[in-house]
């Protein structure tokens, strides 16, 4: 019963994070165009030019900060680095040290919203999280073209027609993304019960 719950639940997530997928793509999009507000960490004054002090090269195992107790090892920087500046600089160390603390503030944040995610989240909505962010991945695996999309339109089209449904059915086009979620739902929903084993007691 609880699994079903969950799928009839996982559906739904996925069809409203479908819809807020795009928002939040453009939000991240305007946070790397503009300058950031005073609430973020300001990278956009980093020398991407300036040589480093000291020409040495850490390791990239090397524990360059410590966040609550967590450690921020020098490859998470590196890597944060590169997306940041756009693969301008991939080596923190060849940020001059008084650039640094900037950006493992950033990197910080994260750490610090875990913690307190990790202390104020309730089983069950860490549980949504994990199952939303499943989905998520596993929708991003499947393609669904606008053929098979269509194939689905006209078998609910023909039945419809087929009931004598009075209403008019829409045009393919406005619904094309609509059918597009529900296959992928059902490719995954499909994929979860082949695998399940349920007994019913």
């Amino acid at each position: 019963m609880r699994k079903t719950f969950m799928l009839l639940g996982v559906s739904f997530t996925l069809m409203i994070t479908s819809v807020s997928a795009d928002a939040l793509k453009n939000s991240l999009t305007n946070m790397l165009n503009t300058k950031e507000t005073s609430g973020m960490v300001d990278l956009g004054n980093i020398n991407l030019d300036a040589k480093p002090k000291v020409p040495k090269t850490r390791s990239s195992k090397t524990v360059i900060a410590t966040v609550n107790g967590h450690k921020i090892i020098k490859k998470e920087a590196d890597n944060y680095l590169k997306q940041r500046t756009q693969g301008k600089v991939t080596n923190f160390d060849h940020l001059p040290p008084e650039q640094r603390p900037r950006l493992i503030q950033e990197l910080a944040l994260s750490v610090i919203v875990l913690d307190a995610a990790q202390k104020e989240l309730s089983e069950e909505e860490k549980e949504a999280v994990y199952t939303r962010t499943w989905m998520q991945k596993e929708a991003r695996k499947i393609n669904v073209t606008d053929e098979q999309a269509l194939t689905v339109y006209n078998q609910l089209k023909q039945q419809a027609e087929e009931n004598n449904a009075t209403q008019n059915i829409p045009p393919f086009d406005s619904l094309k993304d609509k059918l597009k979620i529900q296959i992928i739902e059902k490719t995954l929903v499909d994929k979860l019960m082949k695998d399940a084993k349920i007994e019913v007691l």
